[in-house]
């Protein structure tokens, strides 16, 4: 984990400036980062409870920030939802109590306050930079990159309070009606420009539109696996999707761990399920659940004549392989047997 002067130096700042009390976490702003990348911050702790800096590197990044505000708006915590914060890409500065922090990071933040002299709030002062990456548990920092675009953020949050004191909130490019910003884009935001001297030049940006997620499509690259699997009798029509489990599980040495992927099956004339563990990291290797998938037609002495998803993530896994294996597939609006499988397999994980 990293945890840098430079980022503690920040936090205990942006901590003390109490920026949450002059924006809400709808008063969006913008800035230019040293690479060149936008980035975009969201300010919360204006309802007193929960104190934090958003960050969020670029146009896929903030859509992030937007998928929050769509579950906002949803009153149950379904399977989409679920899958939806597993996809979330940001990092987020919280202020949190002491007992909430492991020994290792409370040894480095004391360390830090002793020697700069720095007093920590009672309430909810101690810094905690938590990085949420797509299929991956919420962890420290652990790249270089992101201890700078975290701090690079904590500072120009800094600069947006410094100019507050001064100019109205309106004239600085915020939205004095307080409008949250619409998976639509183009609501003008302020737009911090760093200079050289450490200050920063001011103007406004539009928001970007909601950037759907993307899946390259898999190649299935294997001869005899498609050879049997061409040669099994054809009957039937199965539902599929994947999804993920909410046990992480622990990957290579000094990695953050990851939530290992599940293909869902179900046959839906006989509603028999078919659920396939993928045992590696599957955003490293697909093919292995499509040699599982393969298996599980070997065993099952068949395989499906049609194969029916609803989602684009498990479209792209499926659409070569069942290309060559001389299977149809078809994307469907609504496959009510498949989630109803779906909510109980993530029900029972949840009452483990």
């Amino acid at each position: 984990m990293i945890l840098t002067d430079e980022m503690l130096e920040a936090a205990f700042r942006f901590r003390s400036i109490c920026l949450w009390e002059k924006l809400t976490d709808s008063d969006v702003f913008a800035f230019r980062l040293s690479d060149g990348e936008t980035g975009y911050c969201s300010v919360m702790g204006n309802a007193g409870e929960h104190f934090s800096l958003g960050f969020y590197r670029g146009k896929e990044g903030f859509s992030t920030y937007l998928k929050t505000l769509e579950m906002g708006s949803q009153q149950t915590f379904g399977c989409e939802t679920f899958e939806a914060v597993m996809t979330f890409d940001c990092i987020n500065c919280d202020f949190v109590a002491a007992s909430a922090l492991d020994g290792a990071t409370k040894k480095i933040i004391r360390r830090y306050t002793t020697d700069v002299g720095q007093k920590i709030c009672r309430t909810k002062g101690w810094p905690d930079f938590t990085r949420f990456q797509p299929y991956k548990v919420q962890y420290g920092i652990t790249c270089e990159k992101d201890a700078r675009d975290i701090t690079e953020a904590l500072r120009a949050a800094i600069a947006v309070d410094e100019q507050l004191a001064m100019h109205k909130f309106e004239t600085l490019g915020f939205d004095i009606k307080g409008a949250y910003p619409t998976m639509k884009g183009g609501k003008l935001v302020p737009y911090l420009i760093p200079a050289a001297d450490g200050t920063y030049e001011w103007s406004t940006v539009k928001l970007p539109a909601f950037v759907q997620d993307r899946y390259a499509v898999v190649k299935f690259e294997n001869d005899i696996l498609t050879s049997m699997v061409k040669s099994l009798p054809t009957s039937g029509v199965w539902q599929l999707r994947i999804v993920h489990a909410p046990a992480p599980v622990e990957s290579k040495v000094d990695e953050v761990p990851y939530f290992p992927a599940i293909l869902l099956c179900i046959d839906a004339n006989s509603e028999y399920l078919f659920p396939i563990l993928c045992g590696d990291d599957f955003e490293r290797n697909p093919i292995l659940m499509l040699a599982k998938l393969s298996e599980t037609f070997r065993q099952n002495v068949g395989k499906p004549q049609r194969i029916q998803v609803e989602d684009a993530r498990t479209e792209a896994l499926l659409e070569d392989f069942c290309h060559q294996c001389d299977i149809v597939l078809t994307r469907e609006q609504n496959l009510p047997l498949l989630n109803e499988a779906w909510a109980s397999l993530l029900d029972s994980f949840m009452n483990y």
